[in-house]
């Protein structure tokens, strides 16, 4: 798909839009500061489309992509006419759906490797591609389309839908299940056992855990990600959620749908977090807390309550924004005062 570029009339179709200039099939994407001939380019936001107006080679690009209100110059500062538009509302996912038609990423041939090691009564579907070293338990199960890259390890009695890819060197616990087309980057590990001790006066005794983790469709989990599997239950996450790298999900932890976790977010044993949530970098959440659908969470929030449906909540500990922007408008009041 890559080599045949893609025309503003088949992005419009799918995306909506309009187009502002003769057409032209692109052959790549660039960044606005890197144009190239025959380039597509995003721009975000005004900063973006004057970056890219002063940009050598830009009037060679084979269309520009700009907010729908964003006023643009008919020719650019060394007199050169523009190139085409093509005015969007939400630049960013005309981006995603560019980066999608333009992704060569690499993966091992069709086949299995011969360093692989499959169990017998194991389950492979057709047109997988699993690469060498990896091992792939009793039992387990594998979608059609599935890519499994080097290293990785697959335990007994997983299952992974159609279209799934695990990157190098993940390991999937006994009993995970992953649903159609998610994504696990290279050192994630799911399915460990939860942290969970009974506390005494001789020594911890530990909590055996006997859950399991399920995974729904085209869930996104970064690298070296780590989620623990249920005490009893299972652990949860729903479908369409993205987890970015060196996330911590502990044990009987649900998680909704479409939820965007940012790297380093750490969420304690059975919290909840409803659809749609998003939490910023490094927010911690502790345990058997629930977050409701829709709410957001700022960069290094530490959430020790509940937070409803719909709100935003930051600081240390959490609370909602307007309280936590008051605090610090008060807490400047008083220190101007005490240096006077």
């Amino acid at each position: 798909m890559s080599g045949a570029g893609v025309d503003p009339e088949r992005l419009i179709e799918e995306l909506g839009g309009r187009s502002e200039g003769p057409a032209r099939r692109a052959t790549s994407l660039r960044p606005p500061s890197a144009p190239a001939p025959d380039a597509a380019v995003v721009a975000h936001d005004a900063a973006d489309v004057a970056l890219a107006m002063r940009t050598p080679g830009t009037h060679d690009l084979a269309w520009l992509v700009v907010p729908t209100d964003v006023e643009v110059a008919p020719r650019l500062p060394d007199g050169s006419v523009r190139p085409p538009l093509v005015r969007h509302a939400d630049p960013r996912r005309v981006l995603a759906y560019l980066s999608r038609v333009f992704d060569v990423e690499p993966r091992p041939p069709l086949g299995v490797h011969p360093t692989a090691v499959i169990a017998p009564d194991a389950t492979v579907g057709a047109r997988v591609r699993i690469g060498p070293h990896v091992v792939v338990g009793a039992g387990a199960e594998l979608g059609d389309d599935c890519t499994i890259d080097a290293g990785s390890v697959i335990g007994d009695g997983c299952r992974l839908g159609a279209g799934t890819r695990l990157f190098p060197r993940v390991v999937l616990y006994p009993g995970v299940t992953l649903g159609r087309e998610v994504r696990v980057h290279a050192g994630a590990v799911l399915g460990s056992d939860g942290f969970g001790y009974a506390a005494g006066t001789d020594r911890p005794e530990k909590i055996h855990h006997l859950g399991g983790l399920r995974i729904g469709d085209r869930v996104e989990i970064g690298a070296n990600a780590c989620i623990d599997r249920g005490t009893l239950g299972d652990t949860t996450v729903g479908s369409d959620t993205k987890i970015d790298t060196l996330s911590y999900v502990a044990h009987n932890v649900r998680i909704g749908r479409a939820c965007l976790l940012v790297g380093f977010a750490a969420i304690g044993g059975s919290a909840v977090l409803e659809d749609g949530v998003v939490l910023g970098a490094a927010v911690a959440v502790r345990d058997h807390v629930t977050i409701g659908a829709g709410a957001r969470l700022a960069a290094r929030s530490a959430v020790s309550k509940d937070v409803p449906a719909g709100a935003t909540y930051m600081g240390e500990p959490a609370r909602p924004r307007r309280d936590w922007v008051r605090e610090r408008h008060r807490l400047r009041t008083l220190l101007r005062d005490e240096e006077r």
